[in-house]
């Protein structure tokens, strides 16, 4: 079963994004600031992080990120990366991709658009979770 890491500050959009991806049979693990975030990608196994641009404390989604790729451990470094965020300036996404990120999505996101973005960065196919 594939993990996903969910680095985001508000239990409620963590919820949100559990039930979006439910249908993937997906395993989770979350972290409410980044500081926890990087510990659990040291500590276990990730296929997936999907964090929130706007994170509390002193590392927001784009530091996060930036830590993470520069890592010591190779299977960190490699973890595919989804920056969410409801900020509007146009420039958030060239932030994030020059970061490291290997996707940026701005909310509201429906939940067939978090589904595919997260299959694409997964390798799963429609068949993988449809249990077919």
């Amino acid at each position: 079963m594939k993990r996903v890491l969910l680095v985001e500050d508000s239990n409620t959009i963590r919820h949100i994004l559990k039930v979006y991806l439910m249908r993937l049979k997906l395993d989770f693990l979350e972290a409410d600031r980044a500081d926890h975030g990087l510990r659990l990608l040291i500590t276990q196994p990730v296929d997936l992080v999907i964090a929130d641009f706007n994170l509390p404390g002193s590392m927001d989604g784009l530091e996060f990120v930036r830590r993470v790729r520069a890592s010591e451990f190779s299977r960190v470094r490699q973890v595919p990366i989804v920056l969410l965020t409801g900020g509007k300036a146009p420039d958030l996404e060239a932030k994030a991709l020059e970061a490291g990120a290997s996707e940026f999505v701005r909310k509201p996101i429906s939940i067939d658009s978090l589904a595919t973005v997260a299959r694409r960065h997964l390798a799963l196919t429609e068949a993988d979770t449809l249990g077919v």
